[in-house]
């Protein structure tokens, strides 16, 4: 197949280039391998690659805003990040490799949409929203909104993702655990991302649903139950929203069991702060 490069300067050239069958190109990391398995056939490809003023991380005062074109590698590398989202940067680090990292965006892997994708975790527990660019103007979409299920979202032709801006959670002690077929350079079988406070419990999960999933029903009992608190009762609560599927990487059985125990050492590395956590 044969398809047109374009690389706009400005958000206006972008906007008429984009058409039904165009496809954006950010890092490429993951619609290059689309295109050679022939699972999107785009008459015209737009890079993102020369498109002013997208490139930055802003502090807004109690959130932070990233630019469509910032890679994962310059995030790692961002004193803001690493200050005000430990957990982001937990999850980037799991992800690929340096030279994957170096292509690779943020905004690139949360419209990819998959259940697996490791950086839409953190940005679920951050509340994160997308403001999203196109033909009648711009709007602005949670995260747990804008993806719909593996793959799908709720971009409309015409319309691309500008900016993604999540809250600061210092506050919060962060962890990220994923479980893969390998140590390093692995599509999750399992993960579980938290922000943990004594009053709060923030979770989700991925690769066991459609959608990254947050255990609503477990974290409102976290919070409500204070003293009484039953790990037991807290996992049983969570596992609710774990649906998954049997798949090349892992059966559904093994998701399951993965999750659990990793919810379990989630609490367990919680309860144990300020210590010899393992």
């Amino acid at each position: 197949m044969s398809f047109r490069v374009f690389m706009p300067t400005s958000e206006e050239e972008l906007q008429t280039l984009l058409s039904e069958r165009s496809c954006i190109l950010a890092g490429g990391t993951d619609l290059l391998v689309k295109i050679r398995l022939k699972r999107v056939l785009p008459d015209k490809v737009i890079s993102l690659r020369h498109l002013e003023g997208f490139d930055t991380v802003e502090d807004l005062g109690d959130s932070l805003r990233v630019g469509c074109n910032v890679t994962m590698s310059e995030l790692l590398n961002s004193d803001a990040i690493i200050k005000h989202s430990k957990i982001l940067e937990m999850a980037l680090r799991e992800i690929g490799s340096p030279q994957i990292r170096n292509r690779a965006t943020l905004v690139g892997n949360v419209v990819n949409a998959s259940p697996a994708g490791d950086s839409i975790v953190p940005m679920l527990l951050s509340n994160a929203r997308l403001s999203i660019g196109g033909p009648t103007g711009e709007r602005v979409e949670r995260i747990a909104d804008f993806i719909k299920g593996p793959g799908s979202t709720s971009l409309a032709s015409g319309e691309f993702v500008k900016s993604i801006t999540f809250e600061k959670t210092g506050d919060f002690f962060p962890q990220f655990h994923k479980v893969g077929q390998r140590n390093a350079m692995a599509i999750a079988v399992a993960s579980v991302g938290s922000l943990i406070s004594e009053s709060e419990i923030r979770m989700a999960f991925g690769s066991v649903a459609p959608v990254v999933v947050v255990p609503v029903e477990a974290c409102e009992y976290y919070s409500r139950s204070g003293e009484s608190f039953d790990e037991a009762r807290f996992i049983e609560l969570a596992m609710k929203s774990v649906t998954p599927i049997d798949d090349v990487r892992a059966s559904s059985w093994y998701r399951s069991t993965v999750i659990k125990n990793l919810i379990s050492r989630t609490l367990k590395v919680w309860r144990k702060r300020g210590y010899d956590a393992d």
